[in-house]
């Protein structure tokens, strides 16, 4: 049950939206876990937001499982949003340019790019973090893995239960900067 868990939000998703937005945000349990057990109907929907891998990594396996399903990337949509810089979104639209359509969610560096402007050496203009995470629901625990493991929240030996159920494969640990 907990498995088919990201699906099963998918699905409820539809029906309760009317199929407006159909954007999916594979990492809460890993991205390879999520496209391994993809059920068909999810290759349907128009686009995927490859939040927490490396966008070129990431996005190319997204690719790869659109085309494993018999649909053509360059139908589909993917929305890059993690901790861009102007290099990474110029970089990255270069890669993809043609591929697939692409968005990107530029936010804490555009709208907080303070760093190093200060005359003197301050903190005072560091960039916050303004996303919220889930932390319990129904008074359980809840647990998002992530593809970068300093991304994870939860209680760690719940993280560990989820890592035994979903895998750690692609997980790769990158510099979190806010």
């Amino acid at each position: 049950e907990l498995k088919q868990s990201p699906y099963k939000v998918l699905q409820d998703w539809q029906r309760y939206y009317g199929g407006n937005l159909l954007i999916v945000l594979p990492d809460a349990f890993g991205t390879a876990s999520f496209l391994r057990d993809a059920p068909d109907w999810v290759a349907d929907w128009t686009g995927f937001r490859p939040d927490s891998a490396p966008p070129i990594e990431g996005g190319e396996k997204i690719l790869s499982w659109w085309r494993e399903k018999g649909k053509d990337p360059r139908q589909k949509l993917l929305i890059f949003s993690d901790g861009l810089e102007v290099e990474t979104i110029e970089e990255t639209y270069r890669h993809f340019r043609g591929k697939v359509r692409m968005s990107f969610g530029w936010g804490t560096n555009l709208t907080n790019d303070f760093e190093g402007c200060a005359p003197t050496n301050t903190n005072r203009l560091d960039a916050i973090s303004l996303v919220c995470k889930v932390t319990e629901a129904n008074g359980r625990p809840a647990v998002k893995l992530s593809d970068n493991p300093a991304k994870a929240t939860g209680d760690e030996k719940e993280i560990e239960r989820y890592l035994r159920i979903f895998g750690e494969k692609d997980r790769v640990e990158q510099l979190v900067k806010v």
